[in-house]
């Protein structure tokens, strides 16, 4: 569970990186943040909740650890592809523009043809279809962005790979103590529904809802 809220964190923080920045450079600012979260998320869910140091919790070393092994590597290379991805210039008529076009174009034309083989339509409307998808060319930049919503979602599927191998690994490790206060609640609680069939799932759409 700890994993999964820095995950999230990470996510959110992805938009901020710099747009030429490759991946040691993704990697090395990732860590930046990473130091820094991880402390704060640890020390909310912690019993002790004293402003003490935590130089020598062995607990948070060895989330560190596994985080910095399992998380830091993997997240850095999806991030980075993510971002180029996102961020790649945008040209009338290649890549991203032509794939909408063409999908635009053949979904009207494939309901035309629909239209046409249906006898339930009037005769009179079965040449719209065909006007639109002669059009989509034009229109659609106008459109949803296919293109971009095919992207997300294979950004997604790598997400819940990661979220998967981190929820079995958090499996294989000893539970920090767990506070009284309201978050410390909440993170007993998640890691009670961890050991539900599909929680792995569930808990990587509340961290997607989070991060939109």
């Amino acid at each position: 569970m700890l994993c999964g809220e820095l995950l999230a964190d990470l996510e959110r923080y992805r938009p901020a990186l710099p747009a030429q920045a490759g991946e040691a450079a993704i990697l090395e600012q990732l860590q930046k943040r990473i130091d820094v979260r991880l402390t704060e998320l640890y020390r909310e869910f912690r019993v002790e909740e004293s402003e003490s140091s935590l130089a020598q919790d062995q607990q948070l070393a060895l989330y560190k650890r596994e985080v910095e092994a399992v998380l830091l590597p993997r997240y850095s290379r999806i991030a980075h592809l993510q971002n180029q991805l996102e961020q790649a210039p945008r040209r009338a008529g290649q890549g991203r523009d032509l794939y909408n076009r063409l999908s635009y174009t053949l979904g009207f034309f494939l309901l035309g043809l629909f239209i046409v083989w249906a006898p339930f339509i009037p005769i009179w409307e079965k040449w719209i279809p065909f006007a639109l998808a002669a059009l989509a060319p034009l229109l659609s930049p106008f459109l949803p962005d296919l293109y971009g919503m095919w992207l997300q979602q294979k950004h997604q599927v790598a997400l819940f790979g990661l979220h998967e191998d981190l929820d079995k690994l958090g499996r294989a490790l000893p539970l920090p103590t767990i506070s009284d206060s309201r978050d410390g609640r909440h993170l007993m609680e998640g890691v009670k529904s961890a050991s539900a069939p599909g929680s792995a799932a569930a808990a990587h759409r509340a961290a997607s809802k989070e991060t939109s």
